[in-house]
């Protein structure tokens, strides 16, 4: 810091270079702020097709799953979610954990697919260091100003989040995002072909013996291998890719929830009802108007 300085000036680079392709800037789609006292867990098993999806966790720590992967997160963490990413937050492991999260679409970044800021190989978590401040009143102020009464802030938002991902990749690029010498061993390959069997499956009327049959694998030994892999008994993670993906047919379109529970694999829509009130807390019309009540605002 300079001391007995009455005003200092800091000048851009003229010939800096921007992540963006072809000066296109992302859009944000929404912001949210979640904390461990909301007692609803609300997003199980879920991605965005045409999202981005961006995280900080401010405090508490936790796991989260992104796609076959189990990652420790805790204060200062980045979950980089990209989209057609598989991503959930393991509510067992949930200690007072609080975080920040927007979503953006028409993310174009050199070098990337579009709506993704890291490679299909790379560690979707980073960890914010000395710009977690930073990072943090960002994402509070986009939060703030959509979450007021103030009208029109939709634009300055956006612009907010442009700043987001700039600053995001500029802590990319700071990190070690891959090990090359890291391969995956050929036990999680195996539970990596499970899971994306049941990704392709689910809406079907799977069992571990169907699934099982499919891959000409042993029942004991393929539940054995996906629990190790992914954290969740096939079927469970069945369930909850069924539930989140009901989530977002229920936020996104106008199909009835009995509609909704034929789609993702439920012929019983009372069945359907019950799974979905215990692991989200609420009913599916009950969630429907709450989430659109609030997107809405």
């Amino acid at each position: 810091m300079l001391e007995g300085v009455a005003m200092i000036q800091c000048f851009m680079k003229p010939d800096y270079i921007s992540h963006f392709k072809n000066g296109k800037l992302p859009r944000l789609f929404s912001a949210s702020k979640i904390d461990a006292s909301y007692s609803v867990y609300p997003r199980i098993l879920h991605k965005h097709e045409d999202m981005l999806e961006i995280l900080l966790v401010r405090s508490g720590s936790g796991v989260y799953i992104v796609d076959e992967k189990r990652y420790s997160i805790q204060k200062g963490d980045i979950i980089i979610c990209n989209c057609n990413v598989l991503h959930d937050e393991d509510p067992t492991q949930s200690k007072n954990l609080n975080t920040y999260c927007c979503t953006l679409t028409n993310v174009e970044i050199t070098g990337f697919d579009k709506n993704c800021l890291i490679h299909k190989a790379a560690c979707p978590v980073v960890h914010s260091n000395e710009l977690f401040e930073t990072m943090g009143n960002l994402m509070g102020m986009i939060y703030f100003l959509l979450a007021s009464d103030i009208e029109q802030m939709e634009e300055t938002c956006s612009y907010l989040a442009v700043s987001l991902v700039a600053l995001l990749m500029q802590i990319i690029h700071k990190t070690e995002m891959e090990d090359p010498a890291k391969k995956k061993s050929t036990y999680e390959l195996l539970g990596i072909r499970i899971k994306q069997y049941i990704d392709t499956h689910y809406d079907e009327p799977l069992t571990l013996q169907s699934i099982s049959d499919a891959m000409r694998i042993n029942p004991y030994y393929l539940a054995h291998v996906f629990k190790d892999t992914i954290g969740y008994s096939p079927m469970k993670y069945t369930m909850r890719r069924r539930i989140g993906e009901a989530q977002s047919l229920l936020i996104t379109t106008r199909y009835s929830v009995t509609q909704i529970a034929n789609i993702v694999g439920y012929d019983n829509p009372n069945h359907f009802n019950i799974l979905f009130t215990k692991y989200v807390g609420m009913p599916p019309s009950k969630y429907r108007n709450l989430y659109t009540k609030e997107k809405n605002k």
